[in-house]
């Protein structure tokens, strides 16, 4: 493993580019799209979808940091990370990023991060000063650009590994492709990465079922969430389609998660999709701009921040995440 120093101090509290000057707040009861009743068991048509933050080139990546009460996310068009509170507003986090996306906590509370512009799974340690990469190459030739990424309650890093970074100029340095695929990755705590399906044409997001029995990973051409079981030994098997995610607006299969009732949240087209844990479609969290990721967060785990091309939202849920935040960091 390698150490790097960032050029620019992380958690830097004096720079604050973006505030909460732009804040918007709109009722969820104007954009919300139920297709079952069940939908309005999780959402609260009352409640509002509030812009917290805006500004910035492509936001990613959130995660809640449960005992500082921060949400961390990547700018990825920016080579930057940012973090939130309600208290303190926008703050620097990490710059350059090189391009990071995708974040997560270990069980050890780092945050591990997909890096496009190194093509590499890094971790910030414990003193908030060293980045540390902790995979780049797959069999001797560099991953494609790590892309989205969780952590199971074995302390083993799952990510995707997709060509956006590769291909896109916005989002990393446009490259040739060293690998003749498109995968999913196991990052054992020893360190021995091992590839666990390489049949995707681009995996994106993916997340856990509440026991961890199944790990879900999207496909954003295919336009499918794909779902398979997780052996002991962390091999994928049983694959099958969880769901299709369709629909009108901007957007496609993205960001993942699970609620504390085993509910699936994925990123689509206008939006947030819900589905039950069959896979039945409930309806969407529609969005003002088109939305990437988002995390459970809030001190009770009800709130949900979604993270919409130049903008943070937030909005309160009924449904809970907090069974999520901060512990194993699920999706």
């Amino acid at each position: 493993m390698t150490t790097r120093e960032p050029k620019t101090a992380i958690l830097d509290k004096t720079e604050r580019p973006f505030s909460n000057m732009n804040h918007l707040s709109t009722p969820l009861a104007d954009c919300y799209l139920k297709v079952d009743d069940r939908l309005l068991e999780i959402i609260d048509p009352s409640a509002k979808l509030d812009r917290i933050a805006s500004g910035f080139g492509f936001t990613e990546g959130p995660i809640w940091l449960e005992q500082s009460a921060t949400l961390v996310f990547s700018d990825v068009e920016g080579s930057a990370q940012y973090s939130w509170s309600e208290q303190d507003g926008v703050s620097l986090f990490r710059k350059p990023s090189n391009f990071a996306n995708g974040n997560a906590l270990d069980r050890q509370g780092r945050i591990v991060t997909c890096e496009h512009g190194t093509s590499s799974v890094v971790r910030l340690e414990h003193d908030d000063r060293i980045v540390r990469t902790l995979v780049s190459h797959y069999d001797g030739k560099e991953l494609n650009s790590p892309n989205d990424i969780v952590v199971d309650s074995k302390d083993r890093i799952w990510f995707t590994d997709p060509t956006f970074g590769r291909i896109m100029a916005s989002i990393g340095p446009v490259r040739p492709l060293h690998l003749g695929f498109q995968g999913v990755y196991r990052l054992d705590p020893d360190g021995s990465l091992h590839l666990v399906m390489a049949d995707f044409d681009q995996p994106n997001g993916l997340c856990f079922t509440r026991d961890e029995g199944q790990l879900l990973v999207n496909d954003t051409r295919r336009g499918v969430i794909r779902i398979f079981d997780v052996t002991g030994e962390g091999k994928l098997v049983n694959d099958r389609i969880f769901a299709d995610v369709r629909g009108t607006g901007e957007g496609n299969p993205d960001g993942m998660k699970v609620d504390d009732a085993g509910n699936v949240y994925c990123n689509g087209p206008g939006g947030v999709h819900v589905f039950d844990p069959s896979g039945i479609h409930l309806g969407a969290i529609l969005t003002p701009e088109k939305s990437a990721n988002f995390v459970f967060g809030g001190n009770d785990g009800q709130t949900l921040f979604i993270a919409a091309s130049t903008s943070i939202y937030a909005v309160r849920l009924k449904a809970s995440g907090g069974g999520q935040v901060s512990k194993t960091e699920r999706c």
